[in-house]
């Protein structure tokens, strides 16, 4: 600024604060089978209600992505990727066409399931044609038995409300393939024989008074024309257009009258005044004439140019309008989309389309998993906890590798593993799972029972991770990611049983090796009864969850919170700053409970500077180094209380 003349000059100047904000730590991805839904792509999802409109609805003993889903959120769980994989090679949406009378009984529109799989196998399609015959209605739903009639044919079940007023013109907003794209189960597109039977699209008016040779001067000579004459059209559902013919007196109309003449005087002047909006289509093939049949010429023909299924023409409402009659009950309005509407399908449901076809693509390898992880997954920063429901301890040892592998490369996540089904760990057990001792994965057990959200009799068999994953995401919003998502808070919502009751003795065994056990208690239900990770033995620095997960939300939180640094002058300026901000940032930590330490020197410190965490040489090479140390709290596993009797005493 410059201070050219006296006075009181107010500026801002940056405060050099960069507050550092904490990252969140408990967004979730699924990677695994589902019965629906897109192929090898990371859909974020916020609600159970979006997992089922993405990948149909949870439930099922064949479902075990919905099933881990169902129960993160009973558990708490918010955010969350699901990643549907499959070999994409024969992998195929299922599809039907739907003919018109007008191309030959030629398919001109393909219906295709929003997904590919066999999951839309079987659905069956309803077409109504409106009176209008530029309009239709469509149902999608299934054939189903009637309980009510057990002995009686198949009813027609609709899946979703109908889609009314359809029509095939691109430019409108109830085109079709616009329409069916806020349907969970079908989309639609126009085949390549549709384009072929498209046609101009017209309007013809009713039948005017050709007995009367004075008609138009004495319709033209209305008061509603002294100002002028105007007609208002839209051609091809584009701008709406105002044209203007002049004034009564302007059209010189034939003298003594003559119906044919100016008839066909006003034909060619509208043409022209349409003609004159421009050179392009619609506009410079449009034509309006005199026309009829039977040689009889007493009703007005409007054309577009154009030969599209959106072509069409559309006049409003005005005096014009009402005495050319070109708007009433007789009036014709034909679209360049009417000879593609799809045929009504009748009322014999065994002859509905159906769509078929649909196939599944083959089962992912552990190295589709790994693909995806390394090209995909990586790419995504804000994943915490990866969970691989279907694939488990010992029997998918490829795929857990992949996922723990694809932790440790990254860094900022970790994997919760699945025991087998079925076998009762024990020490033993446990060693044939032959899993590795990694600081970036957790194992839960035993697999819970639950009741089936489709209705079944009896309760499905669900793995333990998806539970786990919902109790951290619960404990991090409501206690913090320091605090270990265990102990009776953890209390699991839709376990109705536990598939073999852990006991002191057994947990004896598999709390030194890491295996974080569901319990069952008295006044608590079933809940999480461990906090530790696989690195128990291997690295007993990083032995606890929430120990590893504080130390990953420190990491990232001060990653992004300092990007501000890169190309900064490297001086003392920039290391008082980055010690300022990041000291912040530790302190709110340990203020919420996060560390040990009565006072703040006892729970963190954050050093930066040279002769401390820095050489020359480090400075010259273009380093700044910060070293940022914490004491974690550490969960109390063992809460020892010594009794012992009180000698009396003699007063």
């Amino acid at each position: 600024m410059a201070y050219n003349h006296p006075g009181v000059y107010m500026e801002e100047i940056p405060s050099g604060s960069k507050p550092i904000s904490a990252v969140s730590t408990s967004t979730a991805a699924f990677l695994g089978s589902c019965k629906q839904g897109p192929i090898n792509q990371a859909i974020l999802i916020h609600s159970l209600d979006e997992y089922d409109d993405h990948f149909g609805k949870a439930g099922g003993a064949d479902d075990p992505m919905g099933l881990a889903l169902l129960a993160y959120y009973l558990n708490g769980g918010r955010d969350a990727y699901v990643v549907r994989l499959r070999s994409s090679e024969g992998a195929k949406a299922a599809s039907v066409g739907l003919a018109s009378e007008a191309s030959g009984n030629k398919d001109i529109l393909k219906i295709e399931a929003t997904s590919k799989g066999i999951w839309a196998n079987g659905y069956v399609l309803k077409v109504e044609t409106a009176k209008d015959g530029a309009e239709f209605t469509l149902r999608v739903g299934r054939l189903k038995p009637n309980p009510a009639k057990p002995n009686a044919d198949k009813e027609f079940v609709e899946e979703e409300p109908a889609y009314e007023h359809l029509n095939m013109l691109p430019g409108s907003d109830d085109y079709v393939i616009i329409r069916l794209k806020a349907s969970k189960l079908i989309r639609a597109e126009l085949t390549p024989d549709a384009n072929g039977f498209t046609q101009k699209g017209s309007l013809t008016g009713s039948d005017l008074d050709e007995t009367k040779a004075s008609y138009f001067k004495d319709e033209l000579a209305k008061d509603a024309f002294k100002d002028g004459i105007y007609l208002e059209l839209r051609l091809d559902g584009g701008e709406k257009r105002l044209i203007s013919l002049g004034k009564p007196a302007d059209l010189a109309l034939s003298n003594p009258s003559d119906f044919r003449a100016d008839g066909l005087k006003i034909a060619a002047l509208i043409t022209t005044k349409v003609k004159a909006i421009n050179a392009d289509e619609p506009h410079k093939s449009f034509a309006c004439e005199l026309g009829g049949t039977g040689g009889v010429l007493n009703k007005f023909i409007l054309t577009s140019g154009s030969k599209t299924a959106e072509s069409s023409v559309r006049v409003y409402d005005g005096p014009l309008v009402q005495s050319l009659k070109l708007a009433g009950d007789k009036v014709k309005l034909v679209d360049g989309a009417a000879n593609i509407l799809p045929k009504p399908t009748g009322s014999d449901i065994t002859k509905l389309p159906t769509l078929g076809q649909g196939h599944d693509g083959g089962e992912p390898l552990a190295s589709d998993y790994q693909d995806f992880f390394d090209k995909k997954l990586a790419k995504i920063p804000d994943v915490s906890i990866v969970v691989l429901p279907g694939k488990y301890a010992k029997d998918d040892k490829a795929y857990i590798d992949a996922a723990v592998s694809h932790c440790e490369k990254m860094g900022n996540r970790m994997a919760i593993i699945d025991p087998p089904i079925g076998k009762e760990l024990t020490a033993d057990e446990f060693d044939q799972l032959n899993l590795s001792t990694s600081q970036y994965s957790v194992l839960y057990y035993p697999w819970v029972r639950m009741p089936d959200p489709a209705g079944g009799a009896a309760a499905l068999a669900v793995a333990p991770s998806g539970f786990a994953a919902g109790a951290w995401a619960k404990t991090d919003g409501t206690r913090g990611v320091w605090k270990a998502p265990a102990g009776v808070e953890t209390s699991l919502l839709g376990v109705a049983s536990l598939e073999f009751d852990v006991v002191d003795g057994d947990q004896d065994i598999l709390n030194p090796l890491g295996v974080n056990c569901l319990r069952k208690f008295p006044g608590y239900g079933s809940v999480i009864w461990g906090a530790r990770t696989l690195s128990t033995k291997a690295k007993p620095e990083w032995r606890y969850v929430p120990v590893r997960r504080t130390g990953i939300l420190i990491k990232e939180s001060i990653k992004g919170g300092i990007m501000w640094a890169v190309f900064e002058p490297n001086d003392h300026r920039l290391w008082a700053s980055l010690r300022s901000n990041i000291d912040g940032f530790m302190n709110g930590l340990w203020r919420a409970g996060a560390f040990q330490g009565e006072k703040a020197p006892d729970a963190y410190y954050v050093r930066c500077g040279l002769g401390d965490t820095m050489t020359q040489a480090d400075i010259d090479a273009g380093q700044v180094i910060v070293i940022v140390a914490f004491a974690p709290v550490k969960p109390a596993e063992f809460v020892i209380v010594r009794i012992q009797q009180k000698a009396g005493q003699q007063p």
